[in-house]
């Protein structure tokens, strides 16, 4: 979930420096169908299930069912803030610092598991209610299920407040009345990974009142439920947490995290890697099939040290810190301290994640997922530019990160995947990135289609395996969506594999192109113009066949819906112009 709190600590820290660029109003898209040649995971095209501001539940979140069909997505999440605290036994969840860290119903009751019952006891939900809301929506939709798992180690017991006021006024509203450390003890459960023998077989109907939860219990009621993950009906993946990087950190006016009510010790790197490595264990004991995703951090930050407070005179990080700040993790042996562009702790999580992997047997971690809310995307103009910091070296954005002296890039670009794609290469081969929360913004301005299409554009070159939006898709970012996935109405879908694609000039605007399997003759390119003003485009193709013709498809300013525009009549040489509208995504179909 998004990490409010260190936003705003962030936001103070944003140097606010106006890009100087003059844009010329031209630029050259070219193609080559015989080169860069990869396939494009459809999982890119995902979204968080119940990230919804406005308050709705299960199929009314994001517009309803006919809305996301008409989207045509391929994968949904089950995680965030609330999710690190969902007690699956009862169904109550935890809001940390989001909502006064109250224990309330809100997993539950987003997921369309309705009210609370509180005419019985503890038993407020049955057992997994919202995880089989969850999936069984999946399973209506066609779209794979990620899943998170709680690892932080307490689970809330009970519901005291279920609707606490809007101003928390620092009151821990989940007890009853503060105590001398505002935590009351008894209203928090151990998370136990597997059940012992001596505690009985595993159960469908777990007991409330013994004091634990079980993980690989909540794992064996979804087996019974729908089988394994290479099943049809399957749950395919689990999420190891949520933001441990939040979970608490060092104390600043803005709050010291978002779980410090249930994980009352600041976090340190060695406890994050024991739960994640103990829980993955878990997952590929009861699961084998199932994909194991983590550590799903939070930002740049996490990437960085795993939490690190700035508050303009020195940097706090874990209290272990030291002890992985030191090489190979740095550089790699290699002296350039931009090799990973300061992202230490991936490296460290990798690198122990496989070492774990070994000594087990088998691979426990198969994805690398993180979140990416970028720090300068509140203005239109910003935003078209902002998606740009994931993969390009010639775009150094104007915020924290970038500033020379603060000891994280230094004034270079920040090159978020391929940085990573470096980490994964050099410290565990073989695992897969996703993207498990992000938002551009622009939800009702033309810039949100413009940045989501870039971003969906970005994840297919890269190589992402998963990608699953924070937010409403709806408005403009649902354009930004269908320009990939249903671009005329009909669920036509941009093909899966992707080719060389390439602009002369990506501050005005970029390019994506991918040709299919099935039909090799055709090539779809997605042409996208950053600039507020119309942009004159020339496209070179090289490719084994002579195209004649294209149709386009594309969103604008005018309106957030994907329209038919017009097409290109004759191609000579396989080369074509065409002039995009200001702020606009266009998908061309070459036949």
């Amino acid at each position: 979930m998004r990490p409010v709190n260190l936003l705003k600590v962030l936001t103070m820290l944003s140097v606010s420096v106006p890009l100087s660029l003059v844009y010329a109003q031209s630029v050259t898209f070219s193609i080559d169908t015989h080169s860069e040649r990869q396939n494009i995971s459809p999982l890119i095209y995902g979204f968080n299930a119940y990230a919804d501001g406005s308050g709705r539940t299960g199929w009314d979140v994001h517009g309803g069912r006919t809305a996301l069909e008409s989207v045509n997505l391929a994968a949904r999440r089950m995680g965030g803030n609330n999710m690190t605290s969902y007690n699956w036994e009862n169904g109550v969840s935890n809001s940390g610092a989001d909502w006064c860290h109250s224990s309330n119903a809100g997993v539950s009751y987003a997921s369309d598991a309705g009210l609370p019952n509180q005419g019985s006891g503890l038993a407020y939900y049955s057992p997994g209610a919202a995880l089989t809301s969850f999936h069984d929506q999946s399973l209506a939709l066609g779209t794979f299920s990620l899943l998170q798992l709680p690892a932080a180690g307490k689970l809330p017991k009970d519901i005291v407040n279920l609707y606490p006021p809007a101003t928390c006024n620092g009151s821990a509203l989940w007890q009853s009345s503060a105590g001398p450390s505002n935590v009351d003890v008894t209203r928090w459960l151990d998370i136990v990974n597997d059940k012992p023998v001596s505690a009985g077989a595993l159960s469908l109907t777990p007991s409330l009142d013994d004091g634990v939860v079980y993980i690989d219990e909540e794992i064996s009621f979804l087996l019974k439920k729908y089988g394994k993950a290479y099943s049809t009906k399957g749950v395919k993946a689990y999420e190891l947490d949520n933001e441990p990087d939040l979970w608490h950190v060092w104390p600043t006016p803005w709050g010291e995290g978002t779980h410090s009510h249930l994980y009352p010790a600041l976090t340190t790197v060695s406890d994050v890697l024991q739960k994640n490595q103990a829980l993955a264990t878990t997952v590929k004991r009861m699961d084998s099939s199932a994909q194991t995703f983590g550590p799903a951090l939070s930002g740049y930050l996490g990437l960085f040290s795993l939490w690190s407070v700035w508050d303009g005179v020195q940097g706090h990080q874990p209290s272990d810190w030291n002890q992985y700040n030191v090489e190979p993790y740095l550089s790699k042996n290699t002296g350039d301290r931009y090799r990973y562009n300061g992202m230490t702790m991936a490296n460290v999580y990798l690198d122990k994640m496989r070492q774990a992997s070994t000594a087990a047997g088998r691979r426990l971690l198969d994805v690398f997922s993180l979140h990416y809310y970028p720090q300068v995307s509140s203005a239109p103009a910003d935003r078209v530019q902002a998606p740009r910091s994931l993969w390009d070296a010639s775009y150094v954005e104007p915020s924290w990160i970038t500033q020379p002296g603060y000891g994280f890039t230094d004034g270079r670009a920040l090159q978020l995947l391929p940085k990573l794609k470096q980490s994964v290469s050099d410290f565990y081969p073989g695992t897969r990135l996703a993207v498990t929360e992000y938002d551009f913004g622009g939800r009702d301005d033309v810039t949100g289609a413009v940045a989501q299409a870039d971003a969906l554009g970005t994840f297919g070159k890269q190589g992402v395996y998963l990608a699953t939006y924070f937010g409403d898709v709806e408005g403009y970012i649902a354009a930004g969506f269908k320009i990939f996935r249903n671009y005329d109405g009909n669920k036509s879908v941009f093909p899966e594999i992707s080719v060389h694609a390439a602009s002369t000039n990506d501050s005005n605007g970029t390019v994506y192109a991918a040709v299919s399997a099935a039909n090799p003759a055709v090539l779809h390119i997605i042409a996208i113009n950053r600039l507020s003003t119309p942009l004159n485009s020339s496209l070179q193709i090289n490719a084994d066949n002579a195209f004649h013709t294209a149709q386009a498809w594309g969103v604008d300013g005018s309106s957030n819906q994907v329209t038919a525009r017009a097409g290109v009549g004759s191609i000579s040489q396989n080369q074509f112009s065409y002039t995009l509208p200001a702020w606009s995504v266009l998908h061309f179909v070459l036949q």
